[in-house]
This record gives structure tokens, sequence and C-alpha cells, in this order.
């Protein structure tokens, strides 16, 4: 994410194209994980949140060190996600499943989101069935699943310089949930699509923290009876669609 002041001010509107084109495909990782090129990043990251200081420093201009606590705020909080699922990735622990809420760990997923998203006017639409969808889970690794899920397409839609939309959908269906999320702001050429399995594809929306997040994810899905899959839609965007067991 960018840490500067006028950050906000350069973005644009753009209508959301939400209609989804061909099969989903299923999300495989390289078992080898890229640590080095994530600790870099994520050193980058922090060297960001640090500049945010600069900002906060400014004590003549109130706005300005509100932007700059929220910036560093969001640069923790994505470091935190990244350095959470490179140490899943790492230790590869069992999940600790316990009777949960679902929908609870979608919402919370949802609302800590809620610094990032008054920063790039983006809007996070989510769609829940009436009733609360009913799992046996680890809360933490499904939170994190989440949260990755969520924060790679909030990070396509930041690199697209758009305010858009990311749907959240969510559904049971004869014992499998399925969690659909898509933008269509950032659009994907065929070779980007190709390359969202690869953990060294530095360039990305995101960095390569955002790689290892989607990759725990597929591994935290994967533990749960489901996968990560995901598709092109067909203005060019991602869909990403987490599943698990009931």
């Amino acid at each position: 994410m960018r840490h500067d002041a006028h950050y906000v001010d350069e973005l644009e509107s753009r209508r959301p194209s939400l209609a989804s084109a061909g099969p989903a495909s299923a999300l495989a990782f390289p078992t080898s994980i890229p640590v080095t090129f994530a600790l870099r990043d994520m050193s980058q990251e922090l060297e960001g949140v640090a500049s945010c200081f600069n900002l906060v420093s400014t004590k003549a201009r109130p706005l300005r060190e509100r932007m700059g606590l929220s910036l560093a705020r969001v640069g923790v909080e994505r470091n935190m996600r990244a350095f959470q699922a490179l140490r899943m990735l790492l230790e590869d622990p069992p999940p600790e499943p316990v009777q949960t809420s679902l929908t609870a760990i979608i919402e919370q997923t949802i609302k800590s989101f809620d610094e990032e998203l008054r920063l790039t006017s983006l809007r996070i639409a989510l769609d829940l069935p009436d009733t609360t969808i009913r799992v046996t889970g680890d809360v933490r690794m499904l939170s994190l699943a989440l949260q990755a899920c969520v924060g790679t397409l909030v990070s396509l839609v930041e690199a697209s310089n758009a305010a858009d939309v990311i749907h959240v959908v969510a559904r049971v269906v004869d014992g499998t949930v399925s969690c659909e999320m898509r933008q269509d702001a950032y659009r994907l050429s065929a070779d980007q699509f190709s390359r969202l399995t690869d953990l060294e594809w530095s360039d990305r929306p995101g960095g390569i923290p955002a790689g290892i997040g989607l990759a725990a994810a597929a591994r935290i899905a994967q533990a749960h009876g489901g996968g990560l899959d995901a598709r092109r839609t067909d203005g060019g965007g991602c869909m990403l669609m987490f599943t698990m067991r009931t």
C-alpha cells in the first residue's frame, strides 16, 4: 500500500462489472516458501509504516496526523497477516477444530479491513444466508484464510487506482460451505492470472506476502476438507472461491 498523504485523493470511481467467465480452477502452490523474499517485502512495508510518523509529527495539521496514524495501522495489520501466513506455512500446524459460526468469522474478517476501506474508498458488499452458517473448524486458521483472500482482492483494487466494490457471497449446499470473493476493477492478463500461485512473483499487487497469504489460505481450506479455487471474471477481474466441509 502506498504511504503518502494524497493517496485517497488520487482514486477514481469506476462502475464494477462482476459477471464471471469460465470454470474455476483449484490453486496448487509449490511446497518451497521464498522466506527471504517474503521478509524483504515485509521489511519494506515496515519502512512505509515508519515514514507515516512524519505525518503524525505534523501537529499543526490534524488531518495529516490522522491519515498518518491510519496508514501506519494498515501497514502493521498487513504485516501481521503476512507474518501469520508465513508462520502457518512453515510450521504447518494441525487444525484445532471447534463448533463455531463461520458467519461471525466472515463478518469479523470484513470488519478488520475497516481502516483500509476508509483510506481507499473501497467497499465490501456482503451477502450471507439468513441463517447462521455453523461449521467445525479452527477459528484462527479460518480467519487467517479469509483475511488473506480479501486482502489479495483489496490489493488488486488498490493497484487499479479505482474506487470499487468487492463482493463476498457465502452459501451452504449439501454440507459444503462456499465463500466467493470477487473484484473486477483490476484487469489481470492471462499471464498474470497464471502466476497467482507463483510465490516468487515479486511485482504482483500486494507483493510476495499476498502470494504467501493465498498459499496459506489454500492449505487451510484443504485441512478443512475443501480447497481454494480461482477464475477470471468476464471483465478480466479475479474471483476466489474458498470451500470447506461444515
